[in-house]
């Protein structure tokens, strides 16, 4: 897969999964009212569940992140892999981007630990 579509889907997909999870959480009105009692700030439903989806989203990618680092090849390592790449790129494997200017020459770690070119 292209560094393109793979940087493009490790930043889509956590932000989905964020935003999924706000809406299944039903804090919004209860949220909004302590903010007014509390603060005193008026904030809507649709306010909180927004800011809930950033914070959750960021969240997911920070729980992938980790799990995709897990070192090892036992079962639980490699489980802790796989649940990481499904937060970070729908399962696939993608590898992390490799930013660049047009016409620089990068070089980046394979798989097998050797240095290859970004796909």
């Amino acid at each position: 897969m292209p560094d393109k579509w793979s940087a493009r889907i490790r930043t889509l997909w956590p932000m989905l999964l964020g935003y999924l999870a706000a809406q299944l959480l039903d804090v919004g009105a209860p949220v909004a009212a302590w903010a007014h009692t509390t603060l005193g700030v008026t904030v809507t439903e649709q306010q909180v569940a927004a800011a809930l989806g950033v914070v959750l989203g960021y969240a997911v990618y920070e729980a992938g992140r980790w799990l995709e680092r897990r070192a090892g090849t036992g079962r639980l390592a490699e489980a802790a892999r796989l649940v990481g790449r499904l937060l970070l790129s729908l399962g696939l494997t993608t590898g992390q981007p490799v930013y660049a200017l047009p016409g620089q020459r990068v070089r980046v770690l394979g798989s097998d630990g050797s240095m290859r070119p970004p796909r």
